[in-house]
């Protein structure tokens, strides 16, 4: 490993990730991974490196870089402003970092996350089979933190993706879902409205989104057993505000479990920002069209 930038100014919230740790849910532990897979995945294609090498994620920008030593990195995510030594630089296409450039990524307009990602990825110390941010430790990176990375050979020509093939994120979105086990507990009313209303983003991080919107109610008040739980499991709490749990969730829960969000269209959830609004479509309902 070779130290490739040092964090000069701490964002919102940033971690390391690669595809995720399989194969010990059974443990408690979560999948992790990034949240938004087709952002994470695009940065790996431009770089032409192996699908799960690792990009350091960042919600809402504000992080500032300092290179300590040469790499060709790529921004892809969330639109924002970044800057390599105060010049303004395009995301979703390769640039070059030489040692004392500073990187900074500014503030975000569309969508809320936005991954940074070197030739052959960071590296890190593997926990548990993978390179993600393990969220029972907190190790989440910080202003003064290192991160690390291969003698990777430099690309000898920029590689990017066209404006057409870039992700769009909206302001508003729909999203398919399966029923969830406890569905049919909830008053046709709540089902209705579910699928029929629209909901406010209200803010969340790695673990949950919370929403706002019509309240949810089950026909009777009645004690749920745990269950399993997943990215993109839609829990209703006693409050009646829908939680979609995100890539570091619990991997069970005790809330009743009115829908799951398809794999799909997770990405797009990953990036809802403050105010924007989501709506739920039955897979079962399309299927019959």
């Amino acid at each position: 490993m070779k130290p490739l930038l040092i964090v000069k100014k701490q964002g919102v919230y940033g971690s390391l990730q690669d595809q995720g740790r399989y194969g010990y849910r059974a443990y408690g532990i979560p999948l992790s991974g990034p949240m938004d897979k087709v952002s994470f995945q695009a940065a790996q294609y431009i770089l032409n490196n192996d699908k799960d090498q690792t990009s350091f994620e960042m919600f809402i920008g504000g992080f500032e870089f300092e290179a300590i030593d040469d790499g060709t990195f790529v921004l892809t995510g969330a639109k924002c402003m970044s800057f390599l030594n105060d010049v303004p630089i395009e995301m979703w296409k390769t640039f070059q970092l030489t040692k004392g450039d500073v990187l900074s990524i500014k503030s975000v307009s569309h969508g809320s996350v936005v991954y940074l990602t070197p030739k052959e990825g960071f590296q890190t110390e593997a926990m548990l089979g993978s390179n993600a941010c393990f969220p029972l430790l907190g190790n989440a990176i910080n202003k003064g933190s290192i991160l690390y990375g291969k003698n990777a050979e430099p690309l000898h020509f920029t590689r990017g993706l066209y404006a057409p093939f870039r992700p769009v994120f909206k302001s508003a979105i729909t999203v398919r879902v399966f029923k969830g086990p406890h569905f049919e507990l909830f008053t046709e009313e709540s089902q209705q409205k579910f699928l029929q209303a629209s909901f406010q983003f209200s803010g969340g991080n790695r673990m949950g989104y919370y929403l706002k919107g019509p309240v949810l109610r089950l026909t009777e008040r009645k004690d749920i057993l745990s269950e399993a739980t997943q990215f993109g499991t839609i829990q209703v709490p006693q409050s009646g505000e829908p939680i979609v749990l995100m890539a570091d969730a619990q991997t069970v829960g005790g809330y009743p479990i009115i829908a799951t969000i398809h794999e799909d269209d997770l990405h797009k959830v990953a990036q809802m920002r403050m105010f924007n609004t989501i709506n739920f479509v039955l897979m079962e309902e399309k299927i019959c069209q």
